[in-house]
């Protein structure tokens, strides 16, 4: 029961509205119990402490987006999966979680989406194919609605968190910008 505890935990920001419900029924069906459930599973234990998340008009959390947090918290949230997700020695995530995530669901053809990441895997077969051909094929992030990133690069050992506000998608370039920034960072 625990593991399955932990793994709806986890899932706050990968999750579909029709599995966020199912986990506010399966923690108790009060907004109270649900939000209670999310900190003390997951935020508490990684001591975000600016997490704010809102439900949608029925009370369910929507899952893919509406969690607002400050750059450390998310940081931490990205620490979390690039630890495999262990956090201070402790198993946060289920064992798995973390290389279910970034595997590209058969739907992506081009290696861009995994379980509610986006990839910059490419296409299995060419994998120069790749959305940011100038970063690691093992980078993978969470897309904020107005350029906000949450960046993973497993084989930097790197997290990069960016929140600025960018309404244009074309204000700035996330293959230019995470170059930029590993390029302060050596190599393994």
């Amino acid at each position: 029961m625990q593991g399955l505890r932990l793994s709806l935990a986890t899932a706050l920001c990968a999750v579909a509205e029709p599995l966020s419900r199912a986990i506010r029924h399966y923690v108790g069906g009060s907004l109270e119990d649900y939000h209670r459930f999310y900190r003390e599973e997951l935020f508490k234990p990684l001591n975000m402490t600016s997490v704010l998340f809102e439900p949608d008009a029925t009370g369910v959390l929507v899952g893919s987006s509406f969690m607002f947090a400050g750059a450390w918290d998310w940081a931490r949230f990205s620490l979390l999966y690039l630890q495999d997700g262990i956090w201070n020695g402790s198993r946060i995530l289920p064992e798995g979680w973390v290389d279910y995530s970034v595997t590209p669901t058969p739907k992506a053809p081009l290696g861009e989406y995994g379980a509610h990441f986006w990839l910059n895997a490419g296409n299995p077969r060419h994998s120069e194919n790749r959305e940011y051909p100038d970063l690691p094929d093992d980078l993978f992030y969470a897309n904020g609605h107005d350029g906000q990133r949450v960046i993973i690069i497993t084989s930097r050992n790197l997290v990069f968190v960016r929140l600025g506000l960018s309404r244009d998608r074309d204000a700035w370039d996330m293959d230019e910008l995470v170059s930029d920034v590993l390029k302060a960072f050596p190599d393994k």
